[in-house]
């Protein structure tokens, strides 16, 4: 009965020993790959692509209640994350988050981004300033790429 227990308790610690191993071994590879810019804030580390090598554009519609993002350059791209901040009326930081899927590699995308919010009526934003997008490129290889484009 003692043999059984202390086989159990010996077992228990070992696997916790292994685990504890396993977390620190885990994080230690991913602070490799992340830098930090403030204290307790990491950011991942992803390499640029020039905007004009995408054909990355960003214009405002003509009614001025969206931005319009274009990558003409799409060849060996599967996916866009993009990232719009702006301030509005009173200085007010906003902002919208997406992804587009690119269907046909080498046919350029577009996407219509609103500035403000819509449920089931759309509230637009006024007095917008300091457009600015980043966009993280996938490519085939699954490799990351990141630009950004800004509009005055």
């Amino acid at each position: 009965m003692i043999n059984k227990k202390s086989l159990i308790i010996a077992i228990v610690v070992v696997v916790l020993v292994l685990v504890g191993v396993s977390i620190y071994v885990l994080s230690t590879r991913k602070s490799a790959t992340t830098t930090v810019e403030e204290p307790g804030t990491a950011v991942e580390v992803v390499p640029a692509i020039a905007a004009k090598d995408l054909g990355l554009t960003l214009e405002m519609s003509p009614n001025g209640n969206r931005v319009i993002m274009k990558i003409k350059n799409t060849k060996d791209i599967t996916g866009v994350d993009y990232e719009l901040s702006y301030t509005s009326t009173g200085g007010i930081p906003r902002g919208a988050i997406g992804h587009v899927d690119v269907k046909e590699q080498g046919k350029a995308i577009s996407q219509e981004i609103v500035l403000g919010t819509c449920s089931d009526v759309c509230h637009y934003d006024t007095d917008v300033k300091d457009i600015k997008l980043v966009v993280k490129i996938t490519k085939t290889d699954n490799k990351i790429y990141q630009s950004e484009v800004t509009l005055d």
